[in-house]
């Protein structure tokens, strides 16, 4: 039986005020998962380009795609790896969330000042015929009504690109929505098509590096919220599949202030 793991990881931004979970001191840890689970895609979020050409030195058994959203097409924004030996390019592209898709660091007007960009990548197993598509997503943080305009948007191109090319889709990243918002009962009632949310019962997936943001009254800590998903085709969902967080921690020390998500394939 063959696996796929296809992940999605908010890493964080290498910010000196997370002190031990600042970046540098996450990276080997970072690394060392990725050798131990050998996951075929891994869609990032909240990557700079010191962060992208990190891991072009360090996973050379993996390609690396970095989009900046800034102007000059630097700065944070998405990364995607892609595991050399079992997954192939057949396309890429990305794309501003904005009413004007292809001017770079545009942004709903509704939106915060940070642009937002989504990957949009056509995929294919090494010695499989059927190709895939891949959306990496970061939408925004603030504002309620940037973040429906994000998820049509990203729809509307999906159903594009499957009159193009009808092909498995994994849509996935840090929605920045719980699961009672808006912005997931949009997805969860797509008319177009329809998409699953395989991460329905994942729970938590913003920890902050495991002690949140607030506290109840009787002192003891809640659970974070869930903000980042993996949805898929209606077939995809049919067939077998698992999916677990990574919530590994030494010392204090996490992957992440996000438990990456992992979708594995069992076909």
């Amino acid at each position: 039986m063959k696996t796929r793991r296809i992940v999605t990881f908010n890493i964080r931004c290498p910010w000196v005020d997370d002190g031990i979970n600042s970046l540098p001191h996450r990276l080997g840890a970072i690394l060392d998962k990725l050798d131990r689970e050998q996951p075929d895609v891994v869609c990032f979020q909240e990557v700079i380009e010191k962060t992208a050409e990190f891991f072009r030195r360090h996973v050379p058994d993996y390609f690396v795609l970095y989009n900046g959203r800034c102007e000059n097409y630097d700065g944070e924004g998405l990364m995607t790896l892609l595991r050399r030996d079992t997954v192939e390019l057949l396309s890429s592209d990305f794309f501003w969330l904005s009413p004007t898709p292809y001017v770079p660091a545009s942004r709903f007007e509704e939106q915060s000042d940070c642009p937002r960009v989504t990957q949009a990548l056509m995929l294919r197993f090494c010695g499989e015929t059927q190709p895939f598509w891949v959306y990496n997503n970061h939408l925004d943080h603030i504002s309620d009504r940037a973040r429906i305009l994000g998820i049509q948007q990203i729809l509307a191109r999906v159903s594009d690109d499957q009159e193009r090319c009808e092909a498995p889709v994994f849509i996935l990243g840090d929605f920045n929505a719980k699961p009672d918002s808006e912005t997931i009962r949009y997805c969860d009632t797509y008319q177009k098509f329809s998409i699953i949310n395989a991460t329905k019962d994942i729970g938590t997936t913003f920890h902050n590096f495991g002690k949140w943001i607030e506290y109840r009254p009787d002192g003891n800590r809640p659970d974070g919220p869930q903000i980042d998903y993996i949805y898929v085709d209606t077939d995809t969902a049919s067939k077998p599949y698992t999916v677990t967080k990574w919530t590994d921690e030494q010392d204090g020390v996490y992957l992440s202030d996000h438990y990456p998500i992992c979708l594995q394939l069992n076909n």
